[in-house]
């Protein structure tokens, strides 16, 4: 795997801060005597990375179906070189932390108000879901029906590091994560932002990059299950096991995890308003600056929580 920036220097000094021995994972301690601690103006470190160029790089938001397989191929690449290697995915879960939207990872805040948040979501964006046929009272009560699935739903897509398909994520994949070659043949995909990077399962990955970079009428007619074949296939081409039944299951679990976290967090104060306000903005997600993406990801994960309700009758 290279589709990252090279590092020419990384150094840093954060003792009486964080113990080296220190998981990742591991709350705060807040009995910590903050007065104590060493002054943090002079802790810190310094990373020098290789610099991007614009004449053959670009950032896009949102991206063609093209322009995501770019994508999804530079994940693939980068799952298929820790697929399955228990010994790396061991250290990785301990010195490393979870994906940006893991539960483990949010505020529980969030998810003990997702159905006030949902709420109001419904209240402020009724006439968009009347008009496309979402004012029901089944995805009206899409918020109760996602907190009750949701810790279920996050311990599927969070694998032990001897799990089978387990690798390293991502786990903040979005379009502006990524620095696209102009000119794909001759010049590779570079990913940057790794701080979310973990354990875990790659349809997290593929599951947020295509509801955050990918405008609904290019996932229409096929196109969203266009995008998660062509990653579970160059997956397969880099020498990866990865059954059909599976993959497509950790995809919708990713999904519903994933829009669990958007409920809870960015949609709760979303209106008409603040998406138009947001629209131009590229570092957003989608369905955050985009009421037809919203709309359409409802539609997407009604269905696949459904199945799995339906599969558990």
């Amino acid at each position: 795997f290279d589709a990252a920036p090279e590092c020419y220097y990384a150094q840093y000094d954060f003792d009486g801060w964080i113990d080296e021995e220190e998981d990742a994972t591991t709350p705060a301690d807040i009995s910590v005597d903050k007065d104590a601690l060493p002054d943090p103006l002079e802790k810190g470190g310094w990373l020098i990375l290789e610099c991007i160029s614009a004449d053959k790089h670009v950032q896009d938001s949102p991206l063609s179906i093209d322009q995501a397989k770019q994508c999804l191929k530079a994940a693939a690449e980068l799952h298929a070189s820790a697929w399955e290697d228990q010994e790396f995915l061991d250290k990785a879960s301990r010195e490393l932390s979870r994906a940006a939207f893991n539960l483990q990872m949010r505020n529980p805040k969030e998810l003990a108000g997702i159905e006030g948040a949902w709420g109001n979501f419904c209240s402020n964006f009724e006439d968009d879901m009347k008009a496309n046929g979402l004012w029901t009272e089944q995805i009206l009560n899409l918020g109760k029906r996602i907190k009750s699935v949701a810790d279920h739903v996050s311990k599927e897509c969070t694998p032990s590091p001897n799990d089978r398909y387990a690798t390293i994520i991502h786990g903040d994949y979005k379009a502006m994560n990524v620095f696209l070659g102009i000119d794909p043949s001759t010049t590779p995909t570079i990913m940057i932002d790794m701080a979310s990077a973990s354990c875990g399962f790659g349809m997290s990955d593929v599951a947020m990059h295509i509801h955050h970079a990918v405008n609904p009428e290019d996932l229409d007619d096929g196109g969203e299950e266009s995008l998660v074949e062509f990653y579970i296939q160059t997956l397969r081409d880099l020498g990866c096991d990865y059954p059909a039944d599976v993959a497509h299951r950790h995809y919708q679990l990713s999904v519903l995890d994933y829009a669990r976290f958007f409920m809870g967090r960015m949609w709760k104060s979303a209106t008409p308003k603040t998406m138009a306000q947001k629209k131009d903005n590229e570092n957003i997600a989608n369905i955050n600056r985009s009421v037809p993406s919203a709309m359409r990801f409802v539609k997407v994960v009604d269905r696949y929580l459904s199945e799995m309700e339906g599969a558990a009758n």
